[in-house]
């Protein structure tokens, strides 16, 4: 997602911005495995957060790694919505 300045919503955040490069070439047993990590964080963040979001799902064929799946999607994209000390913790 990018936000007016043209940049994707997490490329202020350096640490996030490679974490999430390191994630989209990671195995898919691997990224299951941090997405539930993720998961969790965000349930213990704002359990209401995913279902705050869903609806966002984008139905366009043109979509990012992430995309393609609505849980990975849902992860990635909830983190936006974190304060800092919640984004550190993933």
């Amino acid at each position: 997602m990018k936000d007016n300045s043209g940049n994707r919503w997490y490329d202020n955040n350096p640490e996030l911005k490679a974490f999430l490069q390191l994630l989209k070439f990671s195995d898919k047993a691997n990224q299951d495995t941090i997405f539930n990590d993720i998961k969790d964080i965000l349930m213990n963040y704002d359990s209401d957060l995913v279902e705050k979001h869903v609806m966002e799902f984008p139905l366009t064929e043109k979509r990012r790694w992430y995309d393609k799946d609505p849980y990975s999607w849902l992860a990635i994209n909830s983190l936006k919505y974190l304060d800092k000390p919640a984004v550190d913790e993933v």
